[in-house]
């Protein structure tokens, strides 16, 4: 398929089946196929087909981005999912999760407390501190939809750690980080990922609807009942190695298959990079 406009220097070539026919009117021209862009010519002696970096410099240049129109968190489920973190780390010292979902029947953001385990490390003085998290996004009703996930760093900085980045690049929607929660208000990080890409969310108005104090006392028991806590091992590490390597990630759900090295934003997603707005 040829694409051409007076503001082409050289046509275009799209293509879409593995018998397309060579142009061989054109000199030169771009052809852009599954496997890149590639620079075809009909030379006197010779024909040639080869990949090429740079685009054409006739096309206008387009950044990464990314426009927000999630439903806000309300203020009351953000203070006590904050309520919750707090619980687990006096309880156990360990991170937690919930998960969100949009209910498209009742129109509104329901928190979602999977079974989760995370794993700790005991200092020489006897303090705890939390290593990871694991945990499964159960089945959801059919009229529900998952946006995202808030998970804590307990009382370490809220940012998205290397392991976050790597465990929601295949997860699109929002991912915050709550930390130091031994402060009030605790620190709070947004990204918001499509298609691989990695958004900050710099404005946290976009999302939530605000924060003014945690409510410790309005967590249910059930979302306690769901967390529980083990040491490090070796063996544990290990068995988090393997899964990885066999493309599990925390929160993947129960019937999760290896993750599709093909879908959009899977390549070039150090080029996606940007902020939220």
């Amino acid at each position: 398929m040829k694409i051409s406009h007076p503001q082409l220097t050289m046509p275009i070539y799209l293509k879409l089946a593995s018998d397309m026919p060579w142009p061989e009117d054109e000199k030169v021209f771009y052809l852009l196929t599954a496997s890149g862009l590639h620079l075809g010519r009909n030379h006197r002696f010779f024909k040639s087909c080869v990949a090429i970096e740079d685009w054409p410099e006739d096309l206008a240049a387009q950044k990464p981005f990314l426009k927000i129109s999630y439903p806000k968190i309300p203020r009351s489920l953000l203070e006590t999912v904050v309520g919750f973190f707090d619980l687990v780390a006096c309880r156990h010292g360990s991170e937690a999760v919930a998960l969100l979902a949009w209910d498209e029947q009742e129109q509104k953001l329901v928190p979602i407390i999977p079974e989760q385990t995370g794993t700790v490390m005991t200092t020489a003085r006897g303090e705890v501190y939390p290593v990871d998290l694991d945990y499964e996004v159960p089945l959801l009703p059919e009229h529900w939809v998952l946006l995202g996930d808030i998970h804590s760093h307990v009382d370490g900085p809220a940012y998205a750690s290397g392991a976050d980045m790597a465990d929601e690049f295949y997860r699109p929607g929002l991912h915050i980080v709550v930390g130091r929660l031994s402060e009030e208000p605790p620190e709070i990080h947004a990204d918001a990922v499509a298609d691989g890409a990695r958004f900050r969310v710099r404005d946290p108005q976009l999302i939530l609807e605000g924060y003014q104090r945690r409510r410790i006392s309005e967590v249910p028991s059930e979302w306690l009942a769901k967390v529980a806590a083990e040491p490090w091992s070796p063996e544990r590490a290990r068995r988090r190695q393997v899964r990885a390597e066999l493309g599990w990630q925390p929160g993947d759900g129960p019937k999760t298959a290896e993750p599709d090295l093909d879908q959009p934003g899977g390549h070039g997603a150090d080029r996606n990079k940007g902020e939220a707005a």
